[in-house]
């Protein structure tokens, strides 16, 4: 990354930005998301699954909620209502997010319910 024309200073040539916080459309953008995401879902109560680093569990006796990350999009599975909704106004409050409600395709397959 070079300095703009016009902002590089007598006795400074060779200095350079300092990245403050990551923005989209840098090479490192997506790392960072995901680490913050990571560690806010960590604390959330979820368990990685050692597998894959995509996919989060969270049980609760017959309870459970798995969670998978694909870029910036989550995808739930669940058998209880009340820790959905639980987690999903959680992720609201922590993170700009719109509730697409239910998925039909996922990377090109087809979801089906039953």
């Amino acid at each position: 990354m070079y300095l703009l024309e016009g902002f590089v200073s007598k006795g400074y040539k060779c200095k350079v930005y300092q990245l403050k916080h990551s923005i989209y459309g840098l090479k490192q953008s997506c790392r960072q998301w995901y680490l913050q995401f990571h560690q806010a879902i960590l604390q959330f109560g979820f368990m990685m699954v050692k597998k894959d680093y995509c996919v989060y569990l969270k049980r609760s006796n017959y309870k459970f909620l798995i969670m998978t990350l694909y870029v910036d999009n989550v995808l739930m599975a669940y058998n209880d209502l009340e820790m959905i909704a639980a987690t999903k106004g959680w992720l609201a409050s922590n993170f700009v997010m719109k509730d697409i409600v239910d998925a039909s395709y996922v990377l090109g397959e087809k979801i089906y319910r039953n």
